[in-house]
């Protein structure tokens, strides 16, 4: 997530000679991808760089520890999947993981109210079946979300 974050830096400070019209570098990223864009969302927060980016759109993001919850509160497709998500964001956080637990670049989604209201605007996408629709469905109470996309069939 901090190369996406060095890549969307790199596109600002250089937009004239990429061709790129500054007032309109949006992000995005979607399951895992959706994690990165709201990974490097925290990092443009906490480093007050969130203007560079007029949107971001974190799609069906990996945001947070849910999947270590109890199994009866999550949905269907949460509960199939959590024993995976437990390994992968165990293998992503490293040997020192517990320790990781509340920080807001491991879990995007457990950024403070204030690391919020810093972040770009935002577009929350969500899918009916998605199996990380109870955090992304979090996420969009925060104040510069737009608005959420949930799709439903």
């Amino acid at each position: 997530m901090l190369d996406f974050y060095e890549a969307i830096k790199y596109v600002a400070a250089n937009a004239e000679q990429l061709g790129v019209d500054p007032s309109r570098i949006a992000m995005a990223g979607e399951s895992g991808g959706g994690y990165i864009c709201a990974g490097a969302m925290v990092q443009l927060a906490l480093k007050d760089e969130a203007a560079l980016v007029k949107i971001a759109i974190p799609v069906i993001p990996m945001l947070d520890d849910y999947e270590f919850s109890d199994p009866l509160s999550m949905t269907k497709e949460e509960a199939d999947n959590a024993v995976m998500m437990q390994k992968i964001w165990q293998a992503i956080g490293g040997p020192d993981f517990e320790t990781k637990r509340q920080d807001p670049l491991l879990f995007p989604g457990k950024a403070s109210p204030a690391l919020l209201a810093k972040m770009p605007p935002t577009i929350a996408w969500e899918d009916e079946f998605d199996m990380y629709i109870t955090p992304a469905t979090r996420l969009k109470f925060h104040k510069n979300t737009i608005f959420s996309l949930r799709f439903e069939l």
